[in-house]
């Protein structure tokens, strides 16, 4: 009988769905994460939260760049912003765009000796934490701490290649070609032609 009722607890303790906290997505935007610019510009992202707890509230607490920075620098805009998302009276899903200097997940400032074609590729992660009380609410309690976690997109910022340009040589036979045969026409005029007779 023992046997049993230790079999029967262990079938329920199993059975039983798990009581886990929803992990908030990070999309970026764009949603592919792939960005571009030329040696010297400031490319960036926006992003959409989505967080589908009904009882729980995320709150974006930064961002930072995972992935060789050896053509750019990553900037975060995250920390200088408060993102909520969650049960009413908040909202999910929540979407910031790129605003440069002001708004999104952050900007990515590209050298200027960044060689054309040059890829950097990388994760911009997310640390957030989730509460058991709304942020925004006016009796907020630290204490409702939940959990916290890392939230991860895939990027890249590419420096396209640069437009071939004419080769000096190419344009330099050009000028001569057009001007020997300027110089062929105005000496030997289409009229003057003489016959052979």
């Amino acid at each position: 009988m023992k046997r049993i009722t230790w079999a029967i607890g262990l079938l329920v303790a199993f059975a039983a769905p798990g009581q886990s906290t929803p992990v908030p997505a990070i999309t970026t935007i764009p949603a592919s994460g792939d960005v571009s610019g030329a040696p010297g510009d400031t490319v960036g992202w926006g992003f959409q939260l989505t967080f589908s707890d009904p009882s729980n509230w995320v709150v974006l607490n930064d961002s930072y760049f995972t992935g060789a920075q050896v053509y750019g620098g990553y900037q975060d805009y995250i920390v200088s912003q408060f993102i909520v998302a969650g049960p009413a009276p908040e909202s999910s899903p929540v979407t910031v765009n790129y605003v440069h200097s002001s708004s999104g997940l952050g900007e990515f400032d590209i050298y200027s000796f960044a060689p054309p074609g040059a890829s950097i590729t990388g994760n911009i992660n997310v640390d957030y934490s989730i509460f058991s009380q709304d942020p925004n609410d006016p009796s907020f309690d630290p204490a409702s701490f939940v959990t916290s976690g890392v939230a991860s997109a895939a990027v890249d910022v590419t420096v396209p290649a640069a437009v071939p340009e004419p080769r000096t040589a190419f344009l330099l036979m050009a000028a001569i070609a057009l001007a020997l045969w300027r110089r062929f026409v105005t000496r030997h005029p289409a009229g003057n032609a003489s016959s052979g007779s």
